[in-house]
């Protein structure tokens, strides 16, 4: 066997042009498979650095009937479900931020969590340095404490062990160090810095707090337990709740509530896992388009052989050894495209960061580890054996007599070859068309995407958030008094045209959502209360962002605490409720009746979240100096390029409070261009692999016409000897093109049918059988596959008769 890859070797460094060729398009396509596997490895497949992960699930709340398919949990809601059977412990938690200080250097922001103690054992993963948390620690009266994660650790406090114990200063306030993480820990992502105890008051454990729910709860399920079985064990476990607590029943049978187990990493990538599929499969018919290449010039290669062949075995070489000598070529041939083809997986790998899949669920995991270059040498081996297999079999099939016969038992080998090499090329055409198709598709969905009118102008605006600390902000009216300072402080830098602030940023990825009631609506038998997305803002906040007003007026300066409560609600709401009135005079008062707020104007609908979702749920504005808050965020519109006002920014706010640091600073429309990542990325890179596919495709016509050509060069010296004009050859050549092109592209239009109901998922506003996307993309396949087919065919009209036929 040594032997044979020593031999495959040498000839292949016989024909450094072909070995050439073949090498760079393997690696070109194996490369893009294993740095497409590398994303879907590290998002679908790879386990959580927990030992037995797979164990882990969410047991949220959903109400499908209100269009919250996951609403978190309530604390009562947890301690039901940590002591169910299906478990062997559960925890609570909940994402927060925290500003971090230390003497002599400026205030960081911190992405931490608030856990319950059970966290760290249900993950199984002890501490590197002191302990982790303890159920006292959960009491709101006990000292504050924090466990560090290993980065942390090293990165702002030099790696001192001495840390356990000592103090740091979070949101203001002291607070000791119990513990650090161990290197690679993290929960629930690597963003997470620093955890500090979920600490619960006796009135959050009763049942006035079940709808509160602004944590996610997960469980460890027991050996054997299945999803089913947990699921309906808290099924169960919600009826004896309805049974027990009959004033709540009405409203969660109206609301569809329930308890909802899913696995932890289903969960967390259920977004994305179609689109990857989706892209590898697309890499993969690339691959089986370079592949069929590869086997096409392997094929032509073999009839170049055909003597030598044919010599060996009259020298007595067995077709099986033959076979074996050819296939090892074809082997080593792979290999060395796959050992390329990793090092274009580490280019691709960071030309996908910077298509924005790395701010995907877990795609901060994206990395060539053992896995993917087990894939890549699976990839690689597998296809030389299946490409090469074929054109070794055929090479070595003929008998050695006739191989050695002149030059029309050859002719007759080489129409076999012929027949060979157009079946490959109409299998590219075909898998080209259907990737072409898809590509086309998928950038006319993304183009409308684009058009779509998120309902506000995101031009020139700049957003940051800011929270602002319990300990130093802990009235409303402080925090309004804030809110006043900074804004005015804002609207006095030079460029600025108007500032607001506001509890929730569109496409931020977070949200607020409360029911309420409408005086004098009640909702018809069996249909829930009304529930809408609560934001507090300030005057300016619908300037800052052009949200136009349609009825009645803004919240504006006299909306203070000493005035009576007003609410701006959203045409959707407007129209929703208010279709056969004028909402502007109307009242609202919040899910339990205590407050009540009036309708004082009507803006328009804006989107949220997802710029290809349609607007399912209304909006609701309240003035911030009636409701403030702690977490807030500004939104600050300019007539100058808006980065131009970071640092202004920064100023300004730390002038006002030295500890107050501001984060997440993006302009509006970077927030938007987030938001499509999951339509651009897969957009982008389909177009990729279809236009290396259209490439591939034309070249394999070429090849196989140049073949046909070569091979036919005495039977075109008689047709034109026999008074054929260069216009008879031209179309005879052509007309061999044009049949190869016409079945391929025949057979990649029914595939492409065959599977364009999977891809309706990825598309907004285009259908998967979009006629003109199904017109354009065969014309411009045809139209680079008759170019391809055009140049063999002209160059057969230059064949000079008296050479051609002196040669036969």
């Amino acid at each position: 066997m040594l032997a044979d890859f020593r031999a495959a070797v040498r000839q292949l460094a016989k024909c450094p042009g072909f070995t050439a060729v073949a090498v760079l398009t393997l690696a070109l396509c194996i490369g893009a498979n294993s740095a497409i596997f590398s994303v879907l490895n590290a998002i679908l497949l790879k386990p959580y650095p927990w030992p037995e992960s797979e164990q882990l699930v969410y047991a949220n709340n959903t109400y499908p009937l209100m269009g919250l398919p996951d609403a978190g949990v309530s604390i009562p809601d947890y301690l039901d479900r940590r002591t169910a059977k299906s478990f062997v412990d559960g925890a609570i938690y909940s994402g927060t931020s925290v500003n971090l200080a230390a003497e002599g250097t400026a205030p960081e922001r911190i992405n931490a969590l608030s856990a319950s103690p059970s966290l760290f054992p249900l993950l199984r993963v002890p501490p590197l340095l002191g302990r982790t948390f303890t159920e006292n620690e959960t009491d709101p009266g006990a000292p504050r404490s924090a466990v560090l994660s290993y980065d942390l650790w090293q990165n702002r406090f030099g790696g001192d062990r001495a840390i356990i114990g000592r103090d740091i200063r979070l949101n203001g306030e002291p607070v000791t160090v119990v513990g650090v993480m161990p290197p690679g820990f993290y929960f629930p992502s690597p963003r997470t810095q620093l955890w500090i105890p979920f600490r619960i008051t006796p009135a959050q454990r009763t049942d006035d707090e079940r709808g509160t729910e602004f944590s996610n709860f997960i469980g460890r399920l027991k050996p054997g337990v299945s999803l089913a079985q947990a699921q309906a064990e808290l099924d169960a476990l919600q009826s004896a709740l309805a049974a027990r607590l009959p004033a709540l029943a009405p409203f969660w049978k109206s609301s569809g509530f329930a308890p909802h187990v899913i696995g932890f990493l289903d969960f967390n990538v259920s977004g994305v896992r179609a689109m990857l599929w989706f892209v590898q499969a697309g890499v993969v018919a690339a691959l089986l388009i370079g592949c069929a290449n590869v086997a096409s010039l392997l094929l032509a290669r073999a009839m170049s052989r055909e003597r030598e062949l044919a010599i060996r075995a009259a020298l007595g070489a067995s077709r099986r050894r033959l076979v074996q000598l050819l296939l090892t070529e074809s082997v080593v041939l792979f290999l060395a495209g796959g050992a390329l083809g990793l090092v274009v997986a580490l280019w691709g790998i960071s030309a996908l960061n910077h298509l924005g899949l790395d701010a995907m669920p877990r795609g901060y995991n994206v990395a060539l580890d053992a896995r993917v270059f087990v894939f890549t040498l699976v990839c690689a081996l597998a296809s030389g054996l299946a490409f090469g297999a074929f054109p070794a079999w055929q090479a070595a099939s003929g008998r050695a007599v006739d191989a050695l016969k002149e030059a029309g038992t050859r002719a007759t080998a080489s129409r076999r070859h012929l027949w060979l090499r157009s079946g490959l090329v109409v299998a590219e055409i075909a898998l080209s068309l259907m990737l072409v198709a898809t590509a086309a598709l998928l950038v006319r969905s993304f183009a409308r995407l684009q058009n779509v009118n998120p309902g506000f102008n995101p031009a020139h605006v700049l957003t940051a958030q800011l929270a602002l600390p319990a300990t130093k902000y802990p009235t409303p009216e402080k925090q309004a008094a804030f809110a006043d300072a900074v804004l005015a402080q804002i609207r006095a830098l030079p460029g600025v045209t108007a500032a607001g602030l506001t509890t929730t940023l569109p496409f931020s990825n977070t949200n607020s959502q409360s029911s309420y009631n409408i005086v004098g609506y009640t909702p018809p038998a069996g249909q829930p209360q009304p529930h809408g997305q609560v934001r507090q803002v300030t005057p300016g906040y619908f300037a800052s962002l052009g949200i136009p007003l349609l009825r009645g007026r803004l919240i504006d300066e006299r909306d203070t605490a000493a005035r009576a409560n007003v609410v701006v609600i959203d045409h959707f709401l407007a129209d929703r409720y208010f279709a056969h009135r004028d909402p502007v005079g109307a009242h609202l008062k919040d899910d339990d009746g205590t407050k009540d707020w009036e309708i004082v104007g009507v803006v328009g609908t804006i989107k949220n979240a997802n710029l290809d979702q349609p607007t399912a749920k209304e909006t609701l504005y309240y003035s911030f100096a009636q409701s403030p808050a702690r977490n807030v965020a500004l939104t600050v519109k300019t007539a100058r390029d808006p980065a131009t006002l970071i640092a202004p920014l920064r100023q300004t706010v730390l002038a006002l409070d030295p500890e107050q640091p501001l984060f997440d600073v993006k302009l509006m429309t970077e927030r938007i261009d987030e938001a499509l990542v999951r339509r651009r990325a897969p957009m982008l890179l389909i177009g990729i692999f279809a236009t290396v596919a259209l490439l591939l495709a034309a070249l394999g016509v070429y090849g196989v016409l140049a073949f046909a050509v070569g091979q036919r060069t005495p039977e075109i010296g008689v047709r034109m000897a026999l008074g054929a004009q260069r216009g008879d050859i031209l179309r005879l050549i052509l007309r061999q093109g044009t049949t190869l092109i016409a079945v391929g592209l025949a057979l990649g239009l029914a595939g492409y049918l065959a599977v364009s109901r999977l891809l309706g998922q990825l598309l907004y506003d285009v259908a998967p059988t979009d006629p003109l996307t199904l017109l354009l993309a065969p014309a411009l396949l045809a139209a680079v596959a008759l170019l391809a087919s055009f140049l063999p065919a002209r160059r057969a009209t230059k064949v000079d008769p008296l050479i051609a036929l002196r040669s036969e």
